[in-house]
């Protein structure tokens, strides 16, 4: 009889460390397991905390810590860092976790019924966490029909991997073909947020299910089934594996942070399906809006971390909050197909940026200089979008007549997107810049200032991207500061300078005001050699405000920037500054010389057009040069190898 009982107890046990898709080791409380009928009146396994009178009524506290788990019990981040944020063996992934490479690509056109796209993008998921397991061989390619970038892309990523094993179906066909693969074991229950209005506001009573069934889906390996689709899925021979509706993200972060992968987190509105993919294959916490529970998942995701998605508020609001944890916004949130973008990446040698060769510019010329610079490249969703297509930007055919250099995101898209990157780095001739921006979405600043350790974080996150830097040919190093004059952010120049080699400079700009006065500030590199941090003095802005008076119109940043030439016209007034142009403002309604030109390229152009004969408009790179001359002429000259 107690052989009997012990014989269930441990079918039991096995039954439930099935569902959970990990070693069950020793009692954590991600093992609260009821069991409950189905709609069928099977029995179903759900992890659930309806009804648990131990969790304060009802209400979790983000204080209680999940008890320790085992080596064994999950196995979602092999290259673990310590908390310090080491890293003596930088494993080259920049915090980003690792696709492996397909045998084969199953593609699923996009559908239009919102909770189809939710499903798809479970699917997706589940099929990279399998194959990263060794359980399936196909990851999915979600077709956007909509999209000429992402299929250009889809082309290169097959050429990439030389994968020539491709077949279509359709969503449910996936679905059906997954579970037979035993890829997925059923569907986890959320309900769909009712709000209407445009994404990524903050609301009131927002409900948040299907950020919680998303991360239960990597967990317990199931899809995602809004309550509409419900009955359709068990037509289809689903079980239901968890129901989310009642359960909040505090209550889920707290039961199952012992079984996530706190390399990484997802800020996403609970409307929008980008990015769940990548989420669930990662096993991810997900979180919205910020306030304690973003602080908590922030604190707990380790040091030096990319944080997916986007969210509600004030921009500085939740960059600060990842900021200030050492971490950076990657602006993925329209993203799609991380998993197949990034898969194998490691594996291949990265395209190489071309920048300007010092030793062909003519430092005996006296003209004045200006350089433009593109802003908000460190944004991955429009990098990996429509950047290269679009004209407004790095698409328009007449790039190169224009002294426009631009910031963008090489390391990022070098790990997670390389074909992308491959792409950018194939457009660019040496009159412009390719500009890393800041590594990602982040304020020097503020960087890791909630860690007791922030020196020794900055100076690991300035190795990884002096890794990365020499890896793409990457020189210029442009980022956005809170406050470019306190103390925190001379603090992390100085160690920009100090940990990455080969800087040809550093371009610095605020958050309000984007422009400064152009100052330029030196710190010597670890050979005594100064390298310059520029600021912005002018700022191509639709935007009128008192407060900024070096920001406007193409023809009233070029009067500034000709009215500035005029005053200091002189033998040794030689002027080298530059332009932030804000990649959003749109100018076809205030300046009538930009009339259905819009943003980006366009405004641009015409800005150019106007500046005095004697301005001469070069990439970045080249003005960073010429500052070097200018006021460290020794060195320079020594650097170079040519008489001073």
């Amino acid at each position: 009889m107690t052989n009997n009982r012990n014989t269930e107890r441990w079918r039991k046990i096995l039954r439930i460390g099935l569902i959970v898709g990990v070693w069950l080791v020793g009692v954590t409380r991600a093992e609260a397991v009821q069991e409950s009928k189905g709609q069928d009146g099977e029995e179903v396994l759900c992890l659930d905390v309806r009804g648990r009178g131990d969790l304060n009524g009802g209400k979790v506290s983000l204080e209680q810590e999940a008890e320790p788990k085992s080596e064994d019990t999950v196995r979602v981040s092999e290259q673990k860092k310590d908390s310090s944020g080491k890293d003596d063996e930088y494993d080259g992934r920049y915090g980003w976790p690792l696709q492996r490479i397909p045998r084969r690509v199953i593609v699923c056109e996009l559908p239009d019924q919102w909770a189809e796209a939710m499903l798809l993008e479970s699917l997706s998921g589940l099929a990279a966490q399998a194959v990263n397991e060794e359980r399936f061989d196909a990851l999915v390619w979600i077709r956007d029909p909509n999209s000429r970038s992402y299929a250009r892309h889809f082309e290169a990523v097959l050429d990439r991997l030389d994968i020539s094993d491709t077949m279509t179906m359709g969503v449910w066909e996936l679905a059906d073909y997954l579970k037979k693969e035993r890829v997925v074991k059923g569907y986890v229950l959320y309900r769909k947020d009712g709000w209407s209005g445009p994404l990524y506001t903050r609301r009131d009573d927002i409900d948040l299910s299907a950020n919680v069934a998303t991360v239960y889906a990597g967990i317990l390996q199931g899809i995602l089934v809004d309550e509409t689709m419900e009955s359709e899925v068990r037509r289809h021979g689903f079980r239901l594996l968890k129901d989310a509706r009642y359960e909040t993200p505090e209550q889920c972060f707290v039961l199952n942070k012992a079984l996530l992968n706190n390399g990484s987190a997802l800020s996403i509105d609970p409307l929008v399906t980008n990015c769940r993919d990548i989420a669930i294959a990662q096993r991810l916490m997900l979180y919205y809006d910020t306030g304690d529970l973003a602080e908590q998942v922030l604190e707990w995701v380790r040091p030096l971390s990319p944080i997916l998605g986007w969210n509600c508020g004030d921009e500085d609001e939740y960059t600060g909050a990842i900021t200030r944890w050492g971490h950076y916004n990657t602006a993925t949130n329209w993203c799609r197909n991380l998993p197949l973008l990034s898969a194998g990446a490691e594996k291949g040698v990265p395209a190489r940026a071309c920048e300007v060769d010092p030793k062909t510019i003519d430092f005996t010329d006296t003209a004045d200089f200006h350089a433009y610079v593109m802003s908000d490249g460190d944004n991955m969703q429009w990098t990996i979008g429509a950047f290269v297509d679009d004209p407004r930007y790095l698409g328009n055919p007449a790039r190169d007549s224009v002294g426009l250099s631009w910031t963008t995101c090489p390391v990022n898209l070098s790990v997670m997107a390389p074909s992308v990157w491959k792409d950018i780095a194939a457009l660019q001739k040496s009159n412009f810049s390719l500009i890393e921006y800041g590594g990602g979405y982040q304020y020097p600043d503020q960087f890791a200032i909630n860690r007791p350790n922030r020196e020794e974080l900055l100076r690991a996150f300035a190795r990884r991207l002096d890794y990365h830097f020499h890896r793409l040919g990457i020189t210029v190093f442009g980022f956005i500061c809170k406050d470019v004059d306190s103390p925190e952010a001379q603090q992390a120049f100085k160690i920009y300078a100090e940990e990455i080699e080969g800087l040809t400079g550093m371009l610095a700009v605020q958050y309000y005001p984007y422009e400064l006065e152009g100052a330029t500030y030196w710190f010597p590199n670890r050979d005594g050699i100064d390298i310059p941090v520029s600021t912005a003095r002018y700022s191509l802005w639709n935007d009128v405000d008192p407060n900024r008076p070096r920001c406007g119109t193409p023809e009233y940043v070029s009067s500034l920037i000709n009215r500035d030439v005029i005053a200091d016209d002189g033998p040794d007034q030689q002027q080298l500054s530059w332009t932030i142009v804000h990649a959003w403002s749109d100018f076809g309604l205030t300046s009538p010389l930009c009339e259905g030109l819009g943003a980006g390229f366009g405004p641009v152009k015409v800005s150019e057009d106007l500046l005095l004969p004697q301005i001469k408009t070069v990439s970045a790179s080249e003005l960073l040069w010429r500052i070097r001359m200018k006021y460290r002429p020794e060195q320079t000259c020594k650097i170079l190898g040519i008489a001073e």
